[in-house]
């Protein structure tokens, strides 16, 4: 835990101190007290680092690639849903609505034009959906419309909402619960990423506590000093 909080400490280095600036141009001191001004100097160098460059650089173009940006931020898809619960009053979101919560840009205030069309194929698909037949054909309507669009997404399942996929094994009857192993898989990392949240706001709380008794010390220090003189 303690290594993803620090990684995800280095991403955000990185994406505020060093990617907006031209290499000659990057901080040459720490920008945060809890780390020196040699391991600053030393992690800069391993971001220059060629490999590592090419690296960061692929891993960009995919995600350009990506046309369904989800919009959680920072938080995964099962905390977000836990967060938007109270605007579902006396029902349960189905996979339509999730998906245009997830999707919705708030500084925009709207879709991507990829998300508009994908919400709008669900739309036309769903017109003839009675109310008895919702959740599950609407689930099934999503489901479907995504794998259209992309290869290979994970949006239904990140949610929580499993769908059944039947293939050649599934009829003879000896199919593993793949998706219900998925399930408890995204569940436990759900949950872990809300672990490594909670430490990391409670290492940056320490830091700052500790940031704050030594200025006081600093101050009686001082204030000491002069009752003498």
């Amino acid at each position: 835990m303690m290594k993803l909080a620090v990684r995800q400490q280095r991403y955000r280095l990185k994406k505020t101190f060093f990617d907006p600036f031209p290499l000659h141009l990057v901080m040459k001191t720490s920008p945060i007290n809890s780390m020196s001004d040699k391991q600053w100097i030393d992690l800069v160098e391993s971001w220059k680092a060629p490999e590592k460059m090419d690296i960061c650089q692929t891993n960009k173009d995919n995600r350009d690639n990506v046309m369904l940006h989800q919009t959680t931020g920072s938080q995964s898809y099962m905390v977000f849903v836990e967060n938007i619960g109270d605007k579902y009053s006396g029902h349960e979101p189905d996979a339509f609505d999730l998906f245009k919560d997830c999707h919705y840009n708030k500084k925009t205030k709207g879709y991507t034009p990829a998300v508009q069309a994908a919400i709008a194929q669900m739309e036309n698909k769903l017109s003839t959906t009675t109310e008895s037949e919702a959740p599950k054909v609407v689930n099934q309507v999503v489901a479907d419309v995504l794998a259209e669009r992309t290869r290979k997404n994970q949006f239904l399942c990140n949610v929580g909402i499993e769908i059944a996929q039947p293939t050649s094994s599934e009829q003879n009857g000896a199919v593993p619960d793949l998706q219900a192993e998925n399930a408890k898989l995204r569940s436990i990392i759900n949950t872990q990423h809300r672990q490594i949240d909670d430490l990391t706001m409670k290492v940056h709380e320490t830091e700052e506590g500790r940031i704050g008794t030594k200025k006081r010390q600093v101050r009686s220090k001082l204030s000491w000093k002069r009752n003498l003189n």
